[in-house]
């Protein structure tokens, strides 16, 4: 039996206490979706070919940026929105927002309503936006300091010098070092550096013992935390109670895609 067997059996098996989840990579070939629950990493097809920038999910819809447009998920796969050329995607509490030359602007009701202007917009999440000139505040943009920004989650944002986080106005370096990527739900924190993936844990930043030596380009959380590497290993850890076999920690497989910018789960 092969592991996609052995994985799919399991969800079968365990499907009401460990739900699958869609976990979707955006990379140079398109957009790949990836079955995973309870620890298991199961089938992934293809989902979208395109070249994806970007990718953010939410209440059920995922959302990629690419060199041509916004695409949104539907009953019927992705479609376009008008928006145009996007390098970045996100959502808040009042849904999805983009950034592509220049523009930010928000999605609703099948219409795009223009933000403002920001150049060289890099991630949406958590209320932030990272740019190449610093993180700005969303919906307002106004300028929130810092600069080389590559990623924001809600109180955080990684930049090229370091890892940062916002407290009243005022940033506070936490870790140093270039940092790709930040994740942060209220209850977890993890950070992609250069030198590998880290978590907050009881105050103090401790190194995820990953099963891969491979640079970590994303990280997301939702039922368990998953992250994707450069090489288009995708990775996902779970507690010991939640996995069908109580071994937790991370796993990991292969998808074998290239130029891999990000992964969302919705």
């Amino acid at each position: 039996m092969s592991d996609d067997d052995i994985a799919l059996s399991e969800k079968r098996m365990y499907g009401e206490k460990r739900p699958e989840t869609h976990a979707y990579v955006a990379s140079g070939l398109g957009v790949t979706r990836v079955e995973t629950a309870g620890g298991q990493i199961g089938r992934f097809s293809l989902s979208e070919r395109c070249t994806a920038r970007d990718v953010a999910g939410a209440s059920g819809e995922v959302a990629v940026a690419t060199d041509e447009d916004v695409l949104v998920s539907t009953d019927d796969g992705f479609v376009p929105t008008g928006f145009g050329p996007a390098t970045a995607v996100g959502y808040d509490g009042d849904g999805l927002l983009a950034a592509g030359d220049g523009r930010v602007a928000r999605y609703a009701d099948g219409e795009w309503t223009a933000l403002g202007a920001v150049d060289g917009v890099r991630a949406i999440d958590g209320g932030l936006l990272a740019a190449a000139d610093g993180v700005y505040a969303l919906p307002s943009l106004d300028r929130l300091g810092l600069a080389d920004v590559t990623d924001v989650a809600a109180g955080y944002a990684a930049t090229e010098s370091g890892l940062y986080r916002r407290a009243g106005d005022d940033w506070t370096e936490v870790r140093s070092g270039s940092h790709r990527a930040v994740a942060a739900d209220g209850d977890r924190v993890h950070a992609a550096a250069a030198d590998g993936l880290y978590e907050r844990t009881d105050g103090a930043w401790e190194p995820c013992a990953l099963p891969v030596d491979e640079r970590v380009v994303d990280v997301v959380h939702g039922d368990d935390t998953y992250a994707i590497t450069e090489d288009g290993t995708f990775l996902v850890a779970t507690v010991a109670e939640a996995t069908a076999d109580g071994q937790g920690g991370w796993r990991q497989r292969s998808l074998g895609v290239p130029d891999v910018v990000g992964v969302a789960v919705a």
